[in-house]
């Protein structure tokens, strides 16, 4: 790990008051609350709570930076998290199926068949019991749900 990513590791750690026990990037992720990250959020947990934020991504192409557009909006830090005895449900769901949702929150659920997990993207659906939705797009899913199961009721 480089200077820069231990450093901002003690920062998370010096700010929950505890060390992260795991950590992964999820590299698509939206909400009901109508916020989506196209380039995905930095899931962390301390504890018995997910903590996730994003970063501003400065556009490059083959390691090169780009000039950004003129007329790109700024950046707005996007930060929440949740407890993992607030978690009602977890679900595979098709990103497709998620957007949807976010969307439309009406719409249906429909779990990720084996065709959708083997051809199609899919994230986890994390279902609050206050009703907020959380979707996911992690590497390793099995872990990911194992972690959520660590610190549930």
């Amino acid at each position: 790990m480089d200077d820069d990513a231990h450093k901002f590791i003690q920062e998370l750690e010096t700010r929950h008051g505890s060390k992260l026990s795991w950590r992964t990037y999820a590299t698509w992720y939206a909400t009901t609350k109508g916020v989506a990250r196209e380039f995905g959020v930095f899931l962390y947990k301390v504890n018995d709570s997910f903590f996730f934020e994003d970063f501003e991504r400065q556009p490059a192409l083959f390691g090169f930076s780009l000039r950004p557009r003129k007329n790109r909006e700024p950046f707005v830090k996007y930060e929440d998290s949740f407890a993992c005895t607030d978690v009602e449900s977890v679900r595979t769901v098709s990103r497709s199926n998620a957007l949807k949702i976010i969307r439309q929150p009406s719409h249906p659920v429909k779990d990720a068949s084996w065709f959708d997990k083997a051809f199609r993207q899919v994230v986890e659906m994390v279902l609050l019991k206050d009703g907020t939705v959380h979707f996911f797009e992690v590497m390793d899913r099995k872990e990911f749900r194992r972690r959520l199961s660590d610190g549930s009721v």
